[in-house]
């Protein structure tokens, strides 16, 4: 019961920063958009390859590799920007979604370095699981997980502390073994709350399903669209609490200062601390 209290006291609490800046979601909002219709253009290149054959994979895996590197590039650019405008807010501030963008373009090419390694990095790990089996897929799997960890706080680091990305990395993985050891929970509060909420987008998607056993195709295609609608807002959403959220548990694991709107209580009780 208090993992379920905190990880709803964490959304409200962050819910409360958004809701002084709403244009927060904009980030979140633009990067999706650009991300699909990137989606959209490889698949047509992907496919156009495909049609003359791609012997060994001469082009496909250059295009996958690209494909990677500008996807990643969007999502931390965006993500840079929602994270430069949270901190400004939570440090009594009064940003503009320009804000972000003038600060993400200063450090456009911190971030597609990161981008960069996250894309290398991506690929090797992708590579090695499709050449392993089940027990190596899973152990592929825990490494990528314990890379997303150590690197959870890179952006804010490189951002806020204007390091590079090398010592950004290294500050990050001593951030989260300082303040969270062996055991994170902080990240998977958030997420265990919006698993909740996703769950509530089943309700529609069931009734559009039994509509449509039923032949009302009418019906189907609006409880359909409900259930689409209301994830999206909910990505949309997740998206731009878990930015206030990261930049919030920075401002804790970096300076042990508890930032505008977020409570002692909750902040120290998103982190259980290393057993020495």
């Amino acid at each position: 019961m208090n993992t379920f209290g905190r990880s709803f006291g964490l959304v409200k609490e962050s819910f409360s920063v958004l809701n002084k800046d709403k244009e927060l979601m904009l980030f979140p909002i633009i990067s999706g958009v650009a991300g699909i219709m990137l989606l959209i253009s490889f698949l047509i290149l992907m496919f156009s390859t495909s049609l003359f054959g791609d012997a060994g994979g001469l082009i496909s895996y250059p295009l996958t590799f690209l494909y990677y590197l500008l996807s990643y590039f969007i999502i931390i650019f965006f993500n840079t920007g929602l994270i430069a405008c949270a901190n400004i807010r939570l440090n009594g501030g009064d940003p503009k979604f320009k804000d972000g963008i003038d600060i993400a373009l200063k450090n456009v090419g911190k971030i597609f370095a990161w981008a960069l390694i996250s894309a290398t990095i991506g690929m090797i790990l992708r590579w090695l699981s499709e050449k392993s089996g089940f027990i190596g897929r899973i152990i592929i799997g825990l490494i990528g997980m314990a890379w997303s960890l150590l690197t959870f706080f890179v952006v804010p680091v490189m951002i806020l502390d204007k390091v590079s990305v090398t010592d950004s990395i290294k500050k990050s993985g001593a951030l989260f073994k300082k303040t969270w050891g062996e055991n994170a929970v902080g990240q998977f509060s958030m997420g265990l709350a919006f698993f909740i909420f996703g769950l509530l987008g089943l309700i529609p998607l069931v009734i559009g399903v039994f509509s449509a056993i039923s032949g009302s195709f009418s019906l189907m295609i609006v409880f359909f669209g409900i259930t689409f609608l209301y994830w999206l807002i909910l990505g949309i959403l997740n998206a731009s609490l878990n930015g206030i959220f990261m930049t919030a548990l920075y401002n804790y694991a970096s300076k042990g200062t508890v930032v505008s709107g977020f409570s002692e209580e909750s902040i120290k009780g998103a982190y259980v601390p290393k057993r020495m």
